[in-house]
């Protein structure tokens, strides 16, 4: 089993990924809200790195926060999860598109699998 990890500040994506999972027979994911590394220095700093200053500026606090897809796959399954993640988000390799990542699940409990 997998962790397929798929993070995003594009909030218009999280529905249609969740609709073409389930369309998929992958159930179970969760979305989390978060928030990236520069809006974190923004909120709780008085006096941000001077990197960071002229940048205070460009974000607006009314953003809404980054979302967090989590989901337990089959190995089998993973690549379907991707696949999904491309069609609905674009190439994550462009800016300002997000980030996925899947990790190993060395341990399983909780609700049976079918």
């Amino acid at each position: 089993m997998q962790l397929l990890v798929h993070i995003t500040n594009h909030e218009e994506v999280v529905t249609p990924i969740m609709e073409k999972m389930m369309d998929q027979g992958i159930h179970g994911a969760s979305v989390v809200d978060c928030e990236g590394m520069l809006a974190k220095i923004n909120e709780d700093s008085v006096d941000a790195p001077a990197i960071f200053g002229g940048l205070r500026q460009l974000i607006n606090p009314e953003r809404p926060q980054h979302k967090m897809i989590i989901v337990a796959l089959k190995d089998e399954q993973v690549q379907t999860g991707i696949d999904i993640i491309h069609e609905v988000s674009g190439n994550l390799k462009l800016p300002n598109t997000g980030v996925m990542f899947a990790m190993p699940i060395t341990r399983w409990e909780g609700v049976a699998e079918k």
